[in-house]
């Protein structure tokens, strides 16, 4: 690399950490000015984000195709000026000069920029449709507890349709069940191919950047060529980001999909339930019913008529077709293939007549057997003890074979047809078709779409049939599975001794199911809270078990903890509001009690859970973090009680607003003294607080050396309020944590080699042989340290007396004494050498020139 060239971060060598595809695409390794992009967020989150980034590349578009249209105009200044002016943010970056390119280079960027923006594009659009499915799907919740708790709006009883629409709908949504896998699977696929096209793109960046860094010293035109090429690199990686991006928010749409097809058949089901159990089909609808269908058969007996003449009509001319081709000159073979087609038409007109007329007959049989099984329904909501039940659910469900049967032939047929008009819209397309030949073939795909027309009618009335025979299907399954009467009689027994009054106390009577219940629901929360409590406590074993690094880190284990700390006066006051209202026997006033002292209960044991998980949390880091750095214990100690005030100042401030407390002047006059005790102890909680951030972010250890300032030494004690250091000379350097802090820190201990710069000096009367030879001297005295890694050596200057030489080595030590001893032995091999070639080193010197004038000479 030349001197002085500048080297924008994109291009820096130093190494990247490894990341997982997923985490690669929401951070960017480089500065999406360098491509022309500047103020570009990172990551892009927010709608406003993917906004702000379609803008930004839309601008940078019409900047790379103004500077086209100067390029191929050979303007380069001009092209030069349009770019410059959509970057005044990075004006001085490389991608302000991107203009000096090609025109293919500028071309590439626009087709990478094009496919960038509609990836950004679909991101958003992703955004607003995940939104929206988000959104629909808490409506969908809502709705379902709604209708659990309150059932419809309307009051009963519900007209059967409500029934049949509401179960179609169920068998709908399931039936989108058999593609969600599928849907799925590929929104997975996608995410996982473009993580791999991540990776490839990580990897072309870096590779071109590599290139570019060791570049070395070569021309301006190769060295623009590559670093056109990191451009490009970097956009191709900034596109598989968001690819990346985008898959990730296809597949969450792909799953808010499979949630709102599940809590849409919760809700279907439960819809179901409740109108099978309240729909009624009354005599006027019945009536109504009939009347509709009534209708359609005459007008389909009308169709059958019309269809069948038509059917007539085409046999007349089928015969006449048949004689004008017979009667045609066997030499004409155009006007031959033209009456061919006609009779090839009229034929299939015949044959479309006599099978729609098969399907309308049909139609119609489906149409009558409806009437019946209305009127068989009817009969069935009315009056259901006077039918045969089960012959007549095996009746039913014959029927519904049958007709799913048919079903399936009519689709087969209609898809054989539908090959048909398939081939024939190909014959019409073919250019070379006559005239002749074009309009018996046009005849033909209207007799087609005639004759297919006749086959959905058909499937429709097929469907309305179906879907008839299955909604009866279910309500007899359900009266059939209704209990005998014998059963009955006992329910109804049980069930009168359950309602019989036991007690009652101020107009509050209390009846066998009341204190039953009661006595259940009581019982139920009290072993469920200490099987849970149970469960926890042996988990926590078996783990601790284990060992110990079993226990650190795992989220079960704090689970466990808060529910070892659940307090058994919380348990014992939800298990009884439960068996209280659930049972019935708590009246209003005794519940809006109940209801209170839960509350409360429930805050407190809040609090106790939240302080036993950070204690928990805490106990484990400290005791893992002392074992590196004791100064630790002292942050840790401050942080949990600042932590366990807030939570129990939160408990109580929550409590109060939520029984509607007025707690403004509360928290007014606990910030005004927050406020004055904040002002008296400035400087104390200033260093509190900073010992906390030594702790949480860990610049230093006890026992690293480091330079704060002007003081350099070994760090020996981290306080609530000071930091000790011991220095270079002996004493102990007291600096309190604040100061610190806002002082720049060099950690040496996390010193893995050192970088060594130093000049050295000959004199001008060196030969210029031996001044070639100097660097390899250098190089040679460099290379024979086991320690020491050369890294260049030149001769970079004409000082005042000496010919100056810079040489660059690492040692590949920390220490600081290795440091020294390498650079001594350094010393005498350069010296050595030196004087090996006969080289002097330069000093200060002046020389003198004295002048005497020619004739004060003479």
């Amino acid at each position: 690399m030349q001197p002085g060239t500048a080297v924008s971060p994109a291009q820096s060598p130093a190494a990247e950490p490894a990341q997982a595809p997923a985490q690669q695409a929401a951070t960017l390794p480089f500065d999406p000015a360098a491509v022309g992009l500047p103020g570009l967020a990172q990551p892009l989150t927010s709608a406003q984000d993917l906004r702000q980034a379609l803008a930004l590349i839309d601008l940078r578009l019409q900047a790379l195709e103004a500077a086209l249209e100067a390029l191929s105009a050979d303007a380069a200044d001009a092209a030069a000026t349009h770019i410059t002016a959509d970057a005044t943010a990075a004006a001085d970056t490389p991608a302000a000069v991107d203009a000096h390119g090609s025109a293919e280079y500028l071309e590439q960027q626009m087709e990478l920029l094009r496919a960038l923006r509609l990836v950004v594009q679909r991101r958003a659009t992703l955004g607003e449709r995940l939104a929206e499915g988000e959104a629909e799907l808490a409506q969908l919740r809502a709705e379902v507890e709604t209708f659990e708790r309150d059932g419809f709006a309307q009051e009963p009883p519900f007209p059967v349709s409500q029934l049949d629409q509401a179960r179609a709908e169920l068998v709908l949504t399931e039936a989108d069940e058999d593609v969600a896998e599928t849907r799925l699977q590929t929104a997975t696929r996608r995410l996982e191919n473009a993580e791999r096209a991540l990776s490839r793109a990580v990897s072309e960046r870096r590779a071109a950047r590599d290139r570019l860094t060791a570049a070395g010293d070569v021309g301006d035109a190769e060295r623009a060529a590559l670093s056109q090429a990191l451009r490009l690199a970097q956009l191709s990686d900034l596109r598989a980001r968001q690819e990346v991006a985008a898959a990730t928010s296809a597949l969450d749409w792909v799953r808010v999909q499979e949630d709102l097809a599940a809590v849409k058949q919760v809700l279907l089901r439960e819809r179901v339930r409740y109108l099978e159990r309240r729909v009624v089909l009354p005599r006027a609808a019945l009536a109504e019913r009939l009347a509709e269908l009534t209708a359609r058969i005459d007008a389909l007996g009308t169709q059958v008529d019309d269809v069948a003449a038509a059917g007539d009509a085409a046999e007349a001319d089928l015969y006449r077709a048949r004689r004008r081709l017979a009667d045609a000159d066997a030499d004409a073979e155009a006007e031959r293939g033209v009456l061919e087609a006609w009779v090839e038409t009229r034929q299939t007109e015949v044959r479309v007549a006599r099978n729609g007329v098969d399907a309308l007959t049909a139609a119609l049989a489906d149409l009558e057997q409806m009437r019946r099984l209305w009127e068989l329904r009817h009969r069935l909501m009315e009056t259901p003890e006077a039918l045969d039940l089960p012959q007549m659910l095996a009746q039913v469900r014959a029927d519904l074979d049958g007709a799913r049967n048919a079903k399936d032939d009519i689709v087969e047929r209609l898809s054989a047809l539908r090959s048909l008009q398939l081939a024939q819209a190909r014959r019409l397309r073919d250019p070379s078709l006559d005239e002749g030949r074009r309009d018996a073939l046009t005849a033909r795909s209207a007799v087609l779409e005639e004759g297919e027309a006749y086959g959905r009618e058909l499937l429709e009335t097929k469907d309305a049939l179906i879907a008839l025979l299955d909604g009866m299907r279910h309500q007899l399954r359900e009266r059939v599975q209704t209990q005998s009467l014998r059963i009955r009689q006992v329910r109804e027994a049980l069930v009168s001794w359950w309602r019989a009054e036991l007690l009652v106390i101020d107009d509050q009577s209390m009846r066998a199911r009341d204190l039953a219940t009661a006595l259940v629901m009581f019982l139920v929360v009290v072993v469920l809270v200490a099987l849970i409590r149970m469960g926890a406590r042996r988990t926590l074993q078996r783990r601790r078990a284990r060992g110990k690094s079993a226990e650190a880190g795992d989220l079960r284990l704090v689970l466990s903890a808060i529910a070892g700390n659940t307090r058994q006066i919380f348990v014992l006051i939800a298990a009884f509001y439960v068996a209280m209202v659930f049972s019935g026997l708590a009246t209003p006033t005794v519940k809006d009690w109940l209801w209170t002292a839960l509350v409360i209960a429930f805050y407190a044991q809040l609090g106790i859970w939240a302080n036993a998980a950070i204690v928990d949390y805490f106990n484990r880091r400290r005791t893992r973090q002392e074992m590196r750095d004791p100064s630790a214990v002292t942050g840790y100690g401050v942080m949990m009680f600042f932590i366990r005030a807030g939570i129990w100042v939160t408990v109580v401030v929550s409590l109060l607003a939520y029984f509607r407390y007025p707690i403004a002047g509360l928290l007014g006059a606990l910030g005004v003294g927050t406020v004055a005790v904040g002002f008296a102890l400035q400087s104390i909680l200033g260093d509190v607080f900073s010992s906390m951030a030594i702790v949480l972010d860990k610049p230093f250890r006890v026992g690293d050396f480091i330079q704060a300032g002007e003081t350099l030494g070994v760090v020996e004690y981290t306080g609530v309020k000071t930091t000790r250091i011991r220095s270079l000379s002996g004493e102990q350097v007291v600096l309190s944590n604040s100061d610190l802090l806002s002082s720049r820190i060099h950690n040496y201990k996390h010193l893995k080699e050192r970088r060594v710069v130093f000049r050295l000096g000959v004199v001008y009367e060196t030969p210029r042989a031996q001044l070639e030879r100097i660097p390899d001297m250098l190089r040679g005295a460099i290379a024979a340290q086991p320690h020491a890694r050369f890294e260049r050596a030149h001769f970079v200057e004409f000082g005042d007396y000496a010919l100056v030489f810079e040489v660059v080595y690492y040692v590949l030590s920390p220490d600081y004494t290795v440091y020294m001893d390498t650079q001594q032995a350094i010393n005498l091999g350069i010296h050595r050498r030196f004087e090996e070639a006969g080289i002097a080193f330069a000093f200060p010197t002046q020389e003198l020139i004295l002048r005497r004038d020619a004739a004060v000479s003479g």
